[in-house]
């Protein structure tokens, strides 16, 4: 904390004056979220109102299925930046209700803590990184723990932050009857690139593949974009 430059949250949050919505501008700021750093100094990308609500609402119903005011989406952080803080926005702009959970797998109790979550809230989708499913397949190879819980409501698993590799989604497809999706996006585009659209036209899953481009986004740009990188 610098003296003059940082403000503590607490403290200013305590010591603000509540104030009403206001109308803004579909081309006003609506946040600023900071790459990782990992292909060089983080970048600050400015989302805009319009466009980002947009996105976000065609998004929930056609990429992940989900629809307002009746499912619950459970977001499992291991460690990511983009993933929770984006997916949080989602949720709320959306009205869909979530369920937070940080940290990973195998630091918890058990391996069984994700299923245990999902079977508390009765949720249809989880959102979460593939490292995340790794360290529950090491803790937990058979899914013995899976059997302590019910997951009939729970309909499919999403990816994010990272490829997926095939042997864990071929596994997680085993141990949850459920389809695996592995969907591309990062912070530069601020939703999906390309993905598995479960709320349209749903295709088979094929494991290290993200399936189709978003609408918007050719696919020479995405081949382009992700040999790239």
């Amino acid at each position: 904390m610098v003296p003059g430059r940082d403000l503590d949250w607490q403290d200013t949050v305590a010591a603000a004056t509540p104030h009403g919505c206001v109308t803004v501008k579909a081309t006003d700021p609506l946040y600023i979220l900071y790459t990782s750093g990992t292909t060089g100094e983080p970048k600050g990308v400015v989302r805009d109102n319009g466009g980002y609500c947009v996105a976000l609402a065609w998004t929930m119903k056609n990429l992940y299925g989900v629809e307002a005011r009746r499912d619950l989406v459970v977001r499992l952080g291991c460690g990511l930046g983009r993933g929770p803080q984006l997916h949080r926005l989602r949720t709320a702009a959306a009205r869909r209700h979530q369920h937070p959970l940080r940290g990973q797998a195998g630091r918890y109790a058990d391996a069984g803590a994700f299923w245990r979550v999902i079977a508390e809230h009765k949720a249809v989708a989880l959102f979460t990184a593939p490292t995340a499913f790794r360290a529950i397949k090491k803790e937990d190879p058979d899914g013995k723990l899976l059997k302590q819980y019910d997951l009939s409501r729970f309909r499919t698993l999403f990816l994010a932050g990272e490829r997926g590799d095939p042997p864990t989604i071929e596994w997680a497809q085993r141990l949850l009857g459920v389809p695996i999706v592995d969907h591309w996006w990062q912070t530069e585009t601020g939703w999906a690139i390309c993905g598995q659209f479960v709320g349209l036209d749903p295709m088979p899953v094929q494991a290290g593949l993200d399936i189709a481009p978003s609408p918007g986004l050719g696919r020479w740009t995405c081949w382009t974009t992700r040999a790239s990188r």
